[in-house]
């Protein structure tokens, strides 16, 4: 795009070097997915099945080291597997079995080891901190309990919350400060509601948005902006850790997950009636995907937001893969250019002129703002070009 200013004139290139299509991976398809989670870049993925087969086996633990091109089963044992979290490397792994039971894997789900210290608790959602230290567990039974970690999962705290309510989603800070919750319905027999922590769980605050039947949460690296999902064409917004929210009229589906990349920008929506809608600028606009119509159930998404998951149930799991975007924002008299981060493969390039033998490595690394990669730009009256080379 060309952007003329006192400056000069800039042009930035972003070649769409990635298909953005929904493909099916090599998951197994013969499981009913419950929960998914990814890496920084996206390229560790784990997800946990809660059933195998038709005849409701107990589940299996799956993960993948290459972006979802290949899946193997992990060492975890069967198990009615319902949620699961990973830190931002993939490397440290929690996972919460429904009727009760905690695992821990410290090696990208090679080995697992049973949290012997966790409580027996029917887990329904779990969250982790960037590098996995802090830990976030709730249980849908009807004590609504609340459980953190402060280690990785060694020890556990009980959240006394006399809330009622039978969670079913949860997400966190990458630090573990901010944590947000939101329940499917409570004992009175009412609808669901979310709850907000800005102490790592120490005290809670019930939000200020309408009870619904909440079945999807995610959350900005920073805690600002959230996003929740409910059946019946319901979708909350909020770019101010929960304190208020805006209700998004325009995606239409029986919501049952939401994922979101660190700066909050990208967002995935996933409805078992079978849409999956996606978002480039925090939920002010929603576009509803090409792809196949199916029962999603669980979604994911990288930090950078270039990697995209949602699984079905007794089905596969899909990927959406995106170049990042290059975006150019004037600050004083320089411009920014910037596009997240890792986007790990991507390289940034210049050349004065459009000739594919002019084109050269920028020179120095970007500086990480933000979950951003930020060059700044000196004054010119010139043409510069840039692109996102990969690999």
């Amino acid at each position: 795009m060309k952007i003329p200013s006192l400056l000069g004139i800039w042009l930035v290139v972003v070649p769409a070097a990635l298909a953005q299509s929904w493909v099916q991976t090599t998951a197994p398809s013969n499981y009913w997915w419950s929960a998914l989670a990814a890496s920084l870049d996206g390229s560790r993925l784990v997800a946990a099945a809660y059933y195998s087969g038709e005849n409701f086996e107990p589940g299996v633990i799956c993960t993948s080291t290459n972006g979802g091109a290949t899946w193997a089963q992990t060492s975890a044992p069967s198990n009615i597997w319902n949620a699961v979290a990973a830190s931002t490397n993939g490397v440290k792994l929690v996972a919460g079995v429904q009727g009760g039971g905690l695992y821990l894997s410290s090696d990208s789900g090679v080995s697992w080891a049973p949290a012997t210290n966790a409580p027996v608790a029917a887990w329904a959602a779990l969250a982790s901190s960037g590098d996995g230290s802090r830990l976030l567990g709730v249980s849908d039974g009807a004590d609504g309990a609340i459980y953190t970690s402060a280690d990785s999962g060694v020890t556990w705290v009980s959240n006394n919350v006399s809330s009622g309510e039978y969670w079913y989603a949860a997400a966190s800070s990458a630090d573990g400060t901010n944590l947000v919750l939101a329940s499917n319905s409570n004992t009175n027999g009412g609808p669901g509601a979310i709850f907000t922590s800005t102490n790592a769980g120490a005290t809670w605050q019930t939000s200020n948005v309408p009870r619904q039947e909440w079945t999807g949460v995610a959350s900005s690296a920073d805690g600002r902006k959230l996003v929740a999902c409910a059946p019946g064409s319901v979708v909350y917004t909020s770019t101010n850790g929960g304190t208020t929210w805006v209700r998004n009229f325009q995606p239409f589906g029986f919501f049952t997950a939401a994922a979101a990349s660190a700066d909050g920008s990208k967002l995935l929506l996933t409805a078992n009636s079978g849409q999956l809608y996606t978002s480039t600028d925090s939920g002010a606009n929603w576009r509803s995907n090409a792809a196949p119509v199916l029962g999603w159930q669980v979604a994911t998404a990288s930090r950078d937001g270039n990697v995209l998951l949602a699984g079905i149930v007794d089905g596969g799991i899909y990927i959406l893969q995106s170049p990042p975007t290059l975006r150019l924002v004037p600050s004083g008299n320089q411009l920014i250019v910037s596009w997240p981060w890792p986007s790990a493969g991507f390289n940034l390039q210049q050349s004065p002129d459009l000739a594919p033998t002019n084109w050269l490595p920028w020179p120095s690394p970007p500086v990480v703002t933000n979950w951003q990669n930020q060059i700044t730009l000196a004054p010119t009256n010139g043409v510069e070009l840039f692109r996102l080379k990969y690999p």
